[in-house]
């Protein structure tokens, strides 16, 4: 294999998928990027087993010298063709010893290689499902909910965020049993369309990143997404050519993202909606988001607790106390209907969702140990449910 590209256009289509390569993982292969070249496209590959990451860059003419394929270590040649002057002229070719000659002006690397036929793949999805959906509303649904999924835990499927359809809309969901978060958005398929998949934690970071970077390249430009969801994987592809004077994106480097499904069964979330609330408060966001920080300073460093008072309309109490018997008390104006109650919550709970909601906060709630249901004010696209802790 012997290729000679730009610096930037090899560079970009790296960057783009390199944190999908896992050089932790007991597969040593996997640290690898695998690199396939012909006579019109370069195609990169990096994958965790999990998520698999391909971008696939239109060559011009001359820059394929030998076609041929090849895995070479991801962080290095990352950090290799990051480091080289801008515009810089890259050119690898493979050698008999299983090592690759990387060189640019003066600079002269050798990388040790692995075969490429021992690359392992995901596979493409099977009996596809497709859903086409604005890459706006997608990367909202993704932001609003995803800071609410689990890290660890034995119920596997709780790491990871539920894309449900029904009733022509897309409903994302993350919970880790304490915490629920849910966002909506109606799109374009049939009436009779059910459909739940979850995908995992690493790929909801990652889509969300892809579809992030795509938004930073169009500026105001929306673009659609179609997500193509099969028994086992989701398939995306994004692309990331050059953007022309009317918003569009080229297809010369296009990346295709892919994810195995978690295997299990999510909670009923409709289940876990609170009913027959007969409590509600009416908050400024801003405003409790700065008295939140402050009281939440003097709060025990592992449950985080928080005690909001509901005691009258116009001014709710909130404080926190910890083990040295150092206390915050802060009043917060606003607007209360139901009796006086008494709720704790953990602080980081209350702060994740006061960062994806805009003005007015409602707290929903029935009594001191029921979930309370918040959504910002007039919003019935977005809604969190807080479980509450004992005081």
């Amino acid at each position: 294999m012997q290729l000679s590209i730009n610096r930037e256009s090899l560079l970009k289509a790296i960057n783009l998928i390199a944190k999908a390569a896992d050089k932790r993982h007991n597969m040593v292969i996997l640290g690898n990027m695998k690199l396939q070249l012909s006579d019109s496209e370069l195609i990169l590959t990096a994958s965790d087993l999990e998520v698999e990451l391909t971008s696939t860059l239109k060559l011009p003419a001359g820059a394929c010298v030998e076609a041929g394929t090849t895995t070479l270590p991801a962080t290095k040649l990352k950090d290799i063709c990051k480091s080289l002057p801008a515009q810089a002229q890259v050119n690898l070719a493979t050698q008999v010893n299983e090592r690759c000659l990387l060189t640019s002006g003066k600079s002269r690397f050798t990388l040790g290689t692995l075969p490429s036929e021992d690359y392992p793949s995901l596979g493409n999805p099977e009996n596809i499902t497709p859903l086409t959906i604005s890459r706006n509303r997608l990367t909202n649904l993704i932001h609003k909910t995803q800071f609410a999924m689990a890290i660890q835990d034995v119920r596997y499927y709780l790491t990871g965020m539920l894309f449900d359809v029904s009733q022509q809309q897309l409903t994302t969901v993350a919970t880790d049993g304490h915490r629920l978060a849910l966002a909506r958005s109606v799109i374009n398929v049939s009436e009779d369309l059910n459909m739940q998949a979850i995908l995992p934690r690493k790929a909801v970071i990652e889509l969300e990143r892809l579809a992030s970077e795509l938004g930073k390249m169009l500026g105001d430009q929306d673009n659609a997404v179609i997500l193509s969801f099969g028994r086992e994987f989701l398939q995306v592809s994004l692309p990331f050519g050059d953007v022309d004077s009317a918003g569009q994106v080229s297809q010369d480097l296009m990346v295709t993202f892919t994810a195995r499904l978690i295997d299990g069964k999510f909670p009923d979330y409709r289940r876990v909606m609170p009913s027959n609330t007969d409590k509600l408060a009416l908050f400024s966001q801003e405003k409790m988001t700065d008295v939140l920080r402050r009281v939440a300073i003097l709060s025990n460093e592992k449950s985080r607790g928080v005690v909001f008072n509901f005691a009258s309309d116009g001014m709710v109490e909130v404080r926190a106390n910890n083990a040295e018997q150092d206390e915050a008390v802060e009043m917060i104006q606003a607007k209360y209907q139901g009796e006086p109650m008494e709720l704790s919550f953990n602080a980081a709970y209350l702060q994740d969702v006061l960062g994806v909601i805009q003005g007015d906060l409602q707290m929903h709630m029935s009594q001191s140990n029921a979930s309370v249901l918040v959504n910002q004010l007039n919003d019935e696209f977005h809604r969190y449910v807080i479980m509450p802790m004992r005081i």
